[in-house]
């Protein structure tokens, strides 16, 4: 290189500061070109003021130069030099070096915020711990979705929340439980870059600073499903898992010190502190870098959000452990519902009357064979109430709540039974109808129900925005119909019809009272070893109810199974054509399979032969057959 261009002429239009690892061969043609100089790292204070100055030197020399370029007004620019992947990130340089020149010569300067940590130019970002995909992306390197979940789900069971003290620009102190924290000024990292770009910008005048702290493994795992999903997450509408906090200044305390990495170094501190420099930088971006259309229209001022994130006292019981599996309620939390839940498992002149009136109901409509008239009974049972206080009790081993639960939903069984047996008494009519057929054959179908009403149950009780009524339907939709039959077949004396309403009736209280209590276990209103009594229990009366449901699932799978193969309508016999329009079975040894039909002639002993050997043939096993035959004009 010659002597005019190290000695950075008066002349130039811009400069470009390199170290030993240029080969200027590769740039000298461009920067004569278009008037860019040559100059070394040792001369870079030659450089005009005001001047538009290239770098190609490291990450760290690019941080030693910035007090200069701030006192010299230079708009900056960095080229991708090997050992600047921080600094290329933030900037967005990625490319060939001779079309970044030209790209820098033309783009236009911008003043921008510089953030500082302990006094140190930070590029891209502070990491404290354990932080995803929030990270930055090495854009030279960048990760792939599948990197980054392996690195999201190693390690679950160490995942462990620190307590950190947060102080804002405007003195407000968070004591906060984090698995890790990102502070950042502008970034081009995986999750910030794609999801937060329209909540902060290079030049708003405030830090972001984003903690990541799950209550527990699984609502880490519900963040990550959210991290790669499509789609934004503005700061306004976090994730239950983040919090985030936007001010020119923050001061981070770590009691016993902790592990950083700023901009990738790893740096050791009691206390961080950030500050923002406002404008104090001109740069000229590079072609990745995604600025905000108008950053005047920011908003400046301190935000803090804390969402869901444990905070002061609800962070305490988080510190220094795994996390656990489902999410710890706090007291808060818990208090309200096991107030409204205590309450609610009493009995009074009001749940029993209402309980009186939802079985007469349904009992009418079991007559009547109506279903508008039983869904209506479902809607007016008060059942819901002391089922989900004894689920509560069942999970937290609350023997006064499940006492005072268990014997309010006995004084409404007691009722239903009642009323169904002196209904029956009453009624001169004693044919079962359609519906009350329904409830007498429970199988695994009907605990799936119960199970899916209990989960219903349980969520929208700890849930205050959920209408408890959605519930409560749910709820009287498993229960109401076969206590109502199960005390017709008691006044009727039909022992067969009062066993499978009853059997439904334990199947669905069972069922219920098990997923209710999982579902309160997984909320966190309990500790999974405070809940293990109860939920055994309730878990082993489960098993023993599924042996008969499961008997009756197969049969009734093995009934589907012949009907499916019986020949429906047209079916060509040797001497009649002949419509099948109707079967059913009894299962047996042989089964018996009946079925209606209708011909044009009757039907004489051969015909009824020939239909059976055909049925059978598809079926795959001997059969019975009982034909109703009906003569078609």
């Amino acid at each position: 290189m010659d002597q005019t261009q190290s000695a950075a002429p008066g002349g130039a239009s811009a400069y470009l500061i390199y170290d030993t690892e240029l080969d200027t061969g590769l740039v000298e043609a461009c920067c004569a070109q278009h008037g860019v100089a040559l100059v070394p790292w040792s001369e870079r204070a030659n450089c005009h003021t005001d001047a538009r100055v290239l770098t190609y030197v490291g990450d760290e020399r690019v941080r030693d130069l910035a007090p200069l370029a701030m006192e010299k007004g230079w708009a900056v620019g960095v080229l991708p030099h090997p050992r600047a992947r921080r600094s290329s990130a933030a900037l967005g340089a990625h490319g060939d070096l001779v079309k970044l020149i030209k790209h820098y010569l033309a783009a236009p300067e911008i003043a921008a915020d510089a953030m500082t940590c302990n006094g140190e130019l930070v590029f891209n970002s502070v990491v404290i711990g354990r932080v995803l995909a929030l990270r930055p992306q090495d854009i030279n390197r960048p990760q792939t979705g599948l990197d980054m979940l392996k690195g999201a789900l190693r390690g679950l069971s160490a995942l462990t929340l620190r307590p950190y003290k947060l102080t804002t620009a405007k003195e407000r102190e968070i004591s906060m439980a984090a698995l890790g924290i990102v502070v950042t000024g502008q970034t081009q990292s995986k999750l910030m870059y794609r999801a937060f770009a329209d909540d902060m910008g290079i030049a708003d005048g405030r830090l972001s600073m984003i903690a990541l702290a799950p209550r527990s493994i699984l609502s880490y795992l519900v963040f990550l499903l959210r991290l790669f999903m499509p789609g934004k997450m503005s700061f306004s509408r976090l994730p239950s898992s983040l919090s985030v906090v936007q001010t020119n200044r923050l001061r981070i305390t770590a009691q016993k010190g902790t592990e950083y990495l700023l901009d990738g170094k790893p740096v050791h501190a009691t206390e961080i502190e950030f500050e923002i420099l406002e404008d104090k930088i001109k740069l000229l971006p590079g072609p990745e870098l995604k600025l905000q259309p108008d950053l005047t229209t920011l908003n400046a001022k301190e935000t803090v959000r804390l969402n869901h994130v444990p905070v002061d006292s609800a962070a305490k019981p988080l510190l220094e452990k795994p996390l656990p599996l489902f999410n710890h309620a706090t007291e808060e939390e818990y208090r309200e519902l096991f107030v409204a839940l205590r309450e609610n498992a009493a009995s009074s002149a009001s749940y029993q009357v209402l309980m009186v009136l939802s079985v007469l109901l349904a009992l009418g409509g079991m007559y009547a064979n109506s279903a508008p008239v039983i869904i209506g009974a479902m809607i007016l049972a008060p059942l819901m109430s002391p089922i989900i206080s004894l689920s509560m009790g069942l999970a937290r081993s609350d023997a006064a709540l499940m006492n005072v639960a268990g014997r309010t939903l006995l004084k409404g069984i007691a009722w239903g039974l009642g009323c169904g047996i002196v209904l029956a008494w009453a009624m001169p009519l004693e044919i079962p109808t359609a519906e009350m057929k329904a409830r007498m054959s429970p199988t695994l179908l009907d605990l799936f129900v119960a199970v899916l009403s209990g989960i219903a149950g349980a969520y929208a009780h700890s849930r205050e925005e959920i209408a408890k009524s959605l519930a409560g339907v749910a709820i009287a939709v498993a229960l109401v119909p076969p206590l109502s039959v199960a005390g017709i077949g008691l006044g009727w004396g039909d022992w067969h019809m009062a066993w499978g309403a009853s059997l439904l009736l334990v199947t669905n209280l069972i069922g219920i009272a098990l997923a209710a209590s999982l579902t309160f276990l997984m909320l966190g209103f309990a500790p999974f070893s405070r809940a293990k009594p109860g939920l055994i229990v309730t878990f082993v009366l489960a098993l023993i109810i599924c042996l008969p449901l499961t008997l009756s699932f197969s049969h009734l799978v093995a009934r589907d199974r012949i009907i499916e193969h019986v020949p429906m309508g047209a079916v060509q016999l040797s001497d009649v054509s002949v419509n099948v329009s109707r079967a059913d079975v009894r299962l047996g040894d042989p089964h018996l399979l009946l079925i209606t039909l209708s011909s044009g002639q009757a039907l004489e002993t051969k015909d009824v032969d020939e239909l059976k050997a055909l049925i059978a043939q598809r079926v795959g096993e001997p059969i019975a057959l009982e034909v109703q035959a009906n003569i078609r004009r």
